[in-house]
């Protein structure tokens, strides 16, 4: 695990290398932005009602900002940030736990993001493009409370940071932007649980993978 990441911090480094490279060479070129919208599918573990690191989490919604420079015709930085939330399946936890009620809260992820975009020209109106990005993990966990027979135990979990990475792309018709991002990582929680007086705490890894479905405007 540490080699890898090593791996992936020297790829970056390289990464940032290369483009400000290409920015001292280039002429200045205008910053663009888009402002895009649409639903959150949560995927793998992130999504699952079962296994050691399901997450239970329910299809959402988020919001995206992103901004773009050219690097050269067909190539572009881009750095975006997006967030999103989605809901815990609580009815699922409930009928598997089989007694009593769960109420939970929301998934807020927060990802910040850039990398590398290239575009392709189908017609004077049309572009079609991909992009691939590396960046940080911002996520809240939601608070869950199990109660039954006038006894409850409420989990709170501290937000957690990760390493994330991800790639998407879409079509560009005029001012209209389509596309769709796929983002994963895996942070760290600190959880606490108190039940009838007594707190405990523990830390866990949880993976937190959305596919998000986009439509937006260029400006």
């Amino acid at each position: 695990m540490k080699n890898s990441m090593c791996s992936v911090r020297f790829l970056l480094f390289i990464v940032l290398l290369f483009s400000n490279s290409i920015f001292a060479q280039e002429e200045t070129s205008p910053l663009r932005f888009s402002l895009l919208g649409g639903v959150v599918l949560p995927q793998g573990d992130f999504g699952a009602t079962s296994g050691e690191k399901g997450g239970y989490a329910s299809t959402g919604f988020g919001g995206m900002i992103e901004m773009s420079k050219n690097l050269n015709e067909n190539v572009n930085w881009v750095t975006s940030v997006s967030l999103d939330m989605n809901s815990i399946d609580d009815n699922t936890m409930e009928s598997q736990w089989g007694g009593g009620t769960i109420t939970g809260g929301n998934y807020v992820t927060t990802w910040a993001m850039t990398g590398i975009g290239f575009e392709s020209a189908a017609s004077p109106t049309v572009k079609v493009y991909g992009v691939g990005q590396v960046g940080l993990l911002f996520s809240s966990f939601p608070d869950i409370t199990m109660s039954s027979g006038g006894v409850s135990i409420t989990q709170t979990t501290t937000m957690g940071t990760a390493f994330a990475f991800g790639f998407g792309g879409g079509i560009k018709i005029d001012k209209i932007n389509i596309g769709l991002r796929y983002y994963t990582g895996e942070p760290e929680y600190e959880q606490t649980a108190t039940y009838m007086g007594v707190t405990g705490t523990a830390k866990v890894k949880m993976p937190a993978t959305v596919l998000q479905l986009m439509l937006g405007i260029n400006f």
